[in-house]
């Protein structure tokens, strides 16, 4: 049995206390937190804390919060009967997947991609550091298949360049080679490979949750303008969430659209994976309902920061939001999504353990995530290129380039066995009237 105990300060503590082996002369701090295990400190996991944690991390919480993930790491082990020295990757591998959709008892709802990841951003140092230590035998020592190449450098004063050299290169089976390959094995915020669809009726549903386009919004309708944006770049022209996030303000200013044309194409540059800039296509009518997101929505929430406040990216934080004017950040999207799910009746159920107690329970889920508007692009503008005339190679390239894949072939793969979902819509000039 593991807990958490934590130092109230040197004021405080008996002199008997200040003398343990988990203090030292630097780390005599109130919130200072200690492992035990069995009524006994658990002094690996001390030590882990006193050399790598508290020095290095200004904050109270922080320590807890390193504590508390070491902490779960520890009984997941215990409840699976494995030795915490003898734990391999794919123990760790287990942890995150019996995580991952699970009920958190405290808070009734489901452990949140993000939260797992940052708990084993914590493990995966005591890991490294254990690793460092020689405490641990499983093949988290294993490095790179590669042996690590020898680099033969000159003595320092001999070396033109050495004031540009990092430190020596660590070896293989390091700690940095551990960290750099555990690091891989965290869930990404918000990641759902399953391809889920939008039908019509549930696309309209969400859109009017949203309420009216920007550009048609009467003072007295509900909604908000922002919501409808977000949505949108999704749904009518496939960005992935961190892309939207990611938009700058000032290339939508500059486009010039009409709304006698709507469905008419303009260019907007959007950065993707790996930090590479591509040209997307950006509907007139949609074009014309960011600019009144910008005008009007957008202004009066960034004004709430005081009247010099400037943001380059496009969406904010709404004027009722104690961040209000802040850029609008990713798993705030995917809150948006869930809320608007919610809202709309867009749920589904599904079993979920709890990894504490093994304790089976049946949730109320949202049916999408806002990654699902990037697979309901890729379908419609499929069945709407189809219908239209175009050559099933020519959509599917079209639909590529637009999503930012490198190849066809994954776009084709990927969407190909959903196109049914929107089959049997007739054609249309712009998506807009595919929901209309």
């Amino acid at each position: 049995m593991h807990r958490i105990s934590y130092f109230t300060g040197p004021a405080a503590a008996p002199a008997s206390a200040r003398r343990r082996p988990w203090y030292s002369d630097t780390l005599l701090k109130a919130g200072h937190p200690a492992v035990w295990r069995d009524g006994k400190l658990f002094e690996e996991a001390c030590r882990w804390l006193n050399e790598e944690i508290v020095p290095l991390r200004p904050s109270p919480k922080t320590w807890a919060q390193a504590a508390q993930s070491l902490l779960t790491w520890l009984d997941f082990l215990d409840a699976t009967e494995v030795d915490w020295q003898y734990a391999a990757q794919a123990d760790l591998i287990a942890y995150r997947d019996a995580y991952l959709g699970a009920i958190s008892p405290h808070t009734g709802e489901e452990y949140s991609a993000n939260t797992i990841a940052v708990r084993m951003t914590y493990i995966i140092d005591f890991i490294c550091f254990a690793v460092e230590q020689e405490w641990i035998d499983s093949d988290f020592h294993v490095g790179p298949i590669a042996p690590p190449r020898q680099l033969r450098r000159a003595p320092i004063d001999e070396d033109a360049l050495a004031h540009i050299r990092k430190g020596s290169p660590k070896s293989a089976d390091g700690p940095g080679a551990v960290f750099a390959r555990l690091n891989k094995l965290k869930p990404k915020a918000g990641q759902d490979d399953t391809v889920r669809v939008f039908s019509r009726e549930e696309l309209a549903a969400l859109l009017r949750w949203a309420g009216p386009r920007p550009s048609e919004r009467m003072p007295e309708d509900g909604g908000s303008d922002r919501d409808f944006i977000v949505f949108a770049l999704g749904w009518a022209c496939g960005l992935r969430v961190q892309e939207i996030v990611d938009i700058d303000l000032l290339p939508i200013l500059a486009i010039t659209a009409s709304s006698e044309v709507p469905g008419q194409m303009h260019k907007l540059p959007i950065t993707g994976k790996g930090n590479k800039t591509r040209m997307i296509d950006v509907p007139a009518w949609l074009v014309l309902d960011l600019q009144a997101y910008i005008e009007g929505e957008r202004k009066r929430t960034l004004r709430k920061r005081g009247p010099r406040a400037e943001e380059k990216q496009l969406i904010l934080n709404s004027e009722h939001s104690s961040r209000a004017g802040k850029p609008m950040t990713k798993p705030a999207m995917q809150d948006l999504m869930e809320r608007a799910c919610s809202g709309t009746g867009l749920m589904t159920k599904c079993r979920k353990i709890n990894p504490e107690t093994g304790q089976v329970i049946v949730a109320q889920v949202p049916k999408f995530s806002m990654h699902c508007l990037r697979h309901t692009y890729a379908v419609m503008t499929c069945h709407n290129h189809r219908t239209s005339g175009y050559a099933d190679l020519d959509a599917w390239k079209y639909i590529q380039m637009q999503l930012g894949h490198r190849s066809p072939t994954t776009t084709i793969k990927t969407y190909l066995n959903h196109i049914s979902v929107w089959a049997d819509y007739r054609a249309a000039r712009s998506l807009l009237q595919m929901v209309r």
